[in-house]
């Protein structure tokens, strides 16, 4: 049994961007060891049509002990370890995901340090069964030749991610010919703006492949 590794690379990276205020259902924000806060209300997103409820909350325990501590309850609640998700790294903290197989709903908490003797937890569930169909439209070109897209839709901000084999090089000269021809300036840390608009480039690196994030923000200041 394989998840979307695509979906859960951009979920994750959803996560670290956007954590807000909306009590949440899911199971896996109680009896968290060390908690030194309230899990927050769920916030609910979509990505790739699926439907994500997200909660936060801080321990003082680190996050190698909260880790162990979410596989052995994952095991307990027989939750299929998504092990291929391993080598996944995050560029802050570390991560585990897990898969209810029968109801198809998958868990995922992000393990993020933020300061001494302090841990954010950033806990996510997915209904997988409940994935609806109808994709966010594309707001960007696609590198040719890439693979399929994964998608990502806020109020405020939508999201594109794909696999390639081009080199980070061609991705960003690709996105500058393009993204210019549709009137965005060219800006500083990957960033296309066109008045209010703003659309950030990621490559991820990769020995093969890598992957290509793209996030559109709306109302963002010239």
């Amino acid at each position: 049994m394989r998840l979307s590794r695509t979906l859960l690379v951009v979920t994750a990276w959803v996560m670290t961007l956007s954590v807000g205020s909306v009590a949440s259902a899911n199971p896996f924000v109680k009896d968290v060891p060390g908690a030194v806060s309230q899990p927050t209300q769920a916030e609910k997103m979509v990505v790739d049509g699926v439907i994500i409820e997200t909660s936060t909350l801080v321990s003082s325990k680190d996050v190698a002990t909260l880790k162990a501590h979410f596989r052995a309850l994952f095991a307990r609640r027989g939750l299929y370890l998504a092990e291929e998700t391993a080598e996944m790294k995050l560029k802050l903290g570390d991560q585990v995901t897990g898969l209810d197989p029968e109801r198809l709903i998958s868990y995922t908490v992000i393990l993020q340090p933020s300061g001494k003797n302090a841990t954010t937890l950033i806990v996510s569930s997915a209904e997988l069964a409940r994935r609806q169909q109808k994709a966010a439209p594309a707001f960007a070109p696609i590198y040719p030749g890439s693979g399929p897209v994964t998608s990502t839709q806020l109020e405020w901000m939508k999201s594109m991610s794909y696999a390639t084999t081009a080199t980070p090089a061609e991705v960003r000269a690709f996105y500058r010919e393009k993204l210019s021809a549709q009137g965005y300036a060219p800006g500083p840390d990957d960033a296309f703006i066109k008045g209010a608009e703003r659309i950030a480039l990621t490559v991820a690196p990769g020995v093969t492949e890598r992957t290509v994030l793209l996030i559109h923000e709306l109302g963002v200041a010239e």
